[in-house]
């Protein structure tokens, strides 16, 4: 997962497990206790956020998120971090 448009100011490479970086939109990354890049962006077609994780989707938790809730977007993203 590459970081694109509004997010582009993280370093990624430095984040730490279980460390969150936020930018002035509100937009979320951080580095899951597994290691893994997880992200919450507004979507840029369409209304809402999608959150993403660098990983294979497995069957009891998804890589990604589609939401028009930002509330829900912060769970997803807080759940991500916490499951991967």
């Amino acid at each position: 997962m590459g970081c694109n448009g509004g997010m582009a100011e993280f370093t990624t490479a430095t984040l730490q497990p279980g460390q969150i970086e936020s930018n002035d939109q509100g937009e979320r990354i951080g580095r899951s206790a597994g290691g893994r890049l997880v992200q919450l962006r507004r979507r840029r077609a369409d209304r809402g956020f999608v959150v993403t994780v660098d990983a294979e989707p497995r069957s009891e938790v998804p890589a990604e998120v589609l939401t028009l809730e930002w509330s829900a977007a912060n769970s997803a993203f807080d759940r991500l971090m916490h499951e991967y």
